[in-house]
């Protein structure tokens, strides 16, 4: 009875998998042209982004805030989704694109999500840290570089033919480590989703995982084994929100940015049809710069139901 539960259930996740790919192969051309749409709508990302939904919001730093207002694109790719319809859907690519700013050169920054199963069973995304070049201030305060800096020394060992743990002993280690423990993780920019890495599992493993799984013909006892809890992330992890805030970039923010948009734009206009007339003193804080604004504005928490 219970072999049977879990095939179906297995059946409907492939089911549901299955119809992601088709989604995305269908709606990419869509989106494609939708971008291209916005680029003739001023400060369409950042509004969207003063809009973000709960998980993201909640990790956005008022330092942050005024590099977001240099937002002109963002787009999600389901990089490994094949046009003949193959490939794991749920991986995916952020691309944000940026008009220049003072705090970075990057005119973009790419960051892939890979999906991944553990051999006991846990799935979810992993990644790779991915360097900004700073201007004047890094708005992780360091840790991003730090993170970049952890995965080369572990390339460096890989390379050498040497145990990837052995980093563990060097100082870039013992660095992050040290200043990940000092640091509260509410504090912590936006900017430091770049240097989420989460579980370490390689692509052989993640196979290999998969297959056993496909091939389970165990009881229930064997059914739960291969569902396994996410173990705690790495000590060296940055960002542990990673996934979360990955995730509501790709299956909220994104597809439901022109319904963010207006949300925004209606609210404002209502808010403005209820201001009073303008004396003197309110005359002087109509001056106020939009970036100061957009900064202080209470941001919007409700998720938005897409269709």
């Amino acid at each position: 009875m219970y072999i049977a539960l879990a095939r179906i259930e297995e059946q409907l996740a492939d089911i549901e998998l299955d119809n992601l790919r088709k989604a995305y192969i269908a709606t990419r051309p869509k989106f494609l042209e939708r971008s291209t749409a916005i680029h003739a709508v001023p400060d369409f990302w950042s509004t969207v982004i003063d809009e973000a939904p709960t998980e993201i919001d909640q990790r956005i730093q008022p330092r942050d805030v005024p590099a977001l207002n240099c937002l002109t694109g963002i787009d999600v790719e389901r990089f490994e989704v094949q046009d003949a319809g193959r490939g794991e859907p749920r991986s995916i690519k952020l691309t944000f694109s940026f008009k220049s700013n003072q705090w970075f050169h990057d005119e973009k920054i790419e960051k892939r999500f890979f999906w991944r199963m553990s051999k006991n069973g846990w799935s979810g995304l992993v990644s790779e840290p991915v360097s900004i070049q700073w201007k004047e201030r890094d708005l992780t305060d360091g840790l991003l570089d730090m993170a970049v800096k952890l995965r080369k020394k572990e390339q460096e060992f890989e390379a050498n033919g040497q145990d990837r743990d052995a980093v563990g002993a060097t100082d870039e280690f013992m660095t992050l480590v040290e200043r990940v423990q000092r640091t509260p993780q509410d504090a912590i920019s936006i900017f430091g989703l770049f240097g989420f890495r989460g579980h370490h599992i390689s692509a052989e493993e993640s196979a290999t995982a998969i297959k056993r799984k496909q091939n389970m013909v165990g009881g229930v006892e064997q059914w739960e084994e291969l569902n396994g809890e996410s173990p705690p992330l790495p000590d060296i992890e940055i960002y542990p929100h990673g996934e979360e805030v990955a995730v509501a970039f790709s299956e909220d923010l994104y597809p439901g940015a022109t319904q963010y948009f207006t949300a925004a734009k209606e609210r404002d206009a209502k808010m403005s049809d209820e201001e009073p007339v303008s004396g003197p003193d309110q005359s002087e804080e109509s001056d106020e710069p939009d970036e100061r604004k957009r900064e202080q504005r209470p941001r919007n928490k409700n998720r938005i139901s897409l269709p």
